[in-house]
């Protein structure tokens, strides 16, 4: 895959804004996102800057176009629609393309929803499709959403665990059958684990809706720039995978949040 220069210079401005960025006041050039607490996608810890995956897109995306964030938290995922939909805020992350969303904002793509992956010992009968869950113990992480059907199956057997990493580890002791994670997490479980590759394998089945996330620019917004530009800077990135970079960076940095 191939990257342009400039779009290097200034992905490498992301991790240098993060903390100043969300400190800053409503100034000229300053990009409103309103964020709420929903990991591993934003998380926010009183004192500590917001961070997640969301928010390593978004900070890629304001160094594209040369603005600074300026972040509006909120309790619920409802009230940051409403504030894009009366201007109170510029910008959401991670939003679906809906009808009635179109009425208030314009989307700009980020990433293709994820892919959610089953590990177990190698000696685990091969998963091949959903159906085959049914007997099996599978390990979740606590407060983690999947996807709907999985999620709200009640006749399969969950697991719950802290996190990716212990449940890893309690893998390798045969405390559960499987484990379900987002594919964006392998490279640093492989990593970390040095006996994965020898003990552990990845199965067949996994699931992935096919949909895109996308940024949401509210109609009303005050970022300064007309959308054609936005596009423009926006869709060059996507399209050659430099939000999904940050994604994956994040993810193995924070493997704790999985």
């Amino acid at each position: 895959m191939k990257f342009t220069k400039g779009l290097w210079l200034m992905a490498g401005l992301v991790s240098a804004s993060l903390f100043s960025a969300s400190l800053v006041a409503k100034e000229e050039g300053a990009i409103r996102v309103c964020v709420d607490n929903y990991p591993p996608f934003q998380i926010l810890v009183p004192g500590e800057a917001p961070k997640g995956e969301h928010i390593a897109a978004l900070e890629l995306f304001a160094a594209l176009l040369e603005r600074r964030l300026e972040y509006i938290t909120s309790p619920n995922f409802a009230r940051c629609l409403h504030m894009l939909e009366n201007g109170g805020v510029d910008l959401l992350a991670g939003l679906y393309a809906k009808p009635e969303r179109e009425v208030y904002s314009d989307f700009l793509p980020y990433r293709s929803d994820g892919r959610f992956v089953f590990i177990s010992q190698k000696t685990l009968t091969p998963v091949t499709s959903y159906e085959d869950l049914t007997p099996l113990t599978i390990a979740i992480s606590r407060q983690t959403e999947y996807f709907e059907r999985f999620d709200k199956d009640v006749s399969l057997h969950k697991v719950e665990t802290n996190d990716v990493i212990s449940a890893t580890n309690m893998l390798l002791k045969g405390r559960f059958d499987l484990l379900i994670v987002s594919e964006v997490v392998l490279p640093s479980l492989k990593a970390r684990f040095s006996d994965f590759e020898n003990k552990l394998k990845v199965h067949t089945y996994s699931y992935e809706e096919e949909r895109q996330v996308y940024f949401a620019v509210s109609k009303r917004h005050q970022i300064g720039l007309p959308l054609a530009k936005m596009q423009a800077l926006n869709g060059q990135a996507y399209e050659e995978g430099l939000f999904m970079r940050e994604v994956e960076r994040f993810a193995e940095q924070h493997i704790e949040y999985y």
